[in-house]
């Protein structure tokens, strides 16, 4: 047997549905690996937030207390000023 990639989603827990049609008769034994979000998506933000470990509202504060400390006022830089101090030449 020749292993051949199908993509598709899973629709009712027991029923794989296919982007587009396999020449594969009905009954065909199949293996289905799942595939991970891909990174930043919304799906795995959603999946991220879900997973373990989860944030006590005191981990959370200790988070927010890092970042406050943190914390740096941005850059005063004109980007349009002809003389930026560092910039290079054209």
């Amino acid at each position: 047997m020749t292993n051949q990639t199908f993509r598709g989603v899973l629709k009712g827990q027991t029923l794989v549905v296919l982007d587009c049609a396999a020449p594969l008769p009905d009954g065909t034994p199949m293996e289905v690996t799942l595939l991970r979000p891909e990174t930043g998506s919304a799906e795995a933000v959603l999946t991220a937030m879900a997973a373990e470990p989860y944030l006590t509202g005191e981990d959370i504060a200790e988070l927010e207390r890092a970042i406050y400390q943190g914390h740096r006022p941005a850059a005063a830089i004109d980007p349009f000023a002809e003389d930026v101090k560092g910039a290079k030449p054209n």
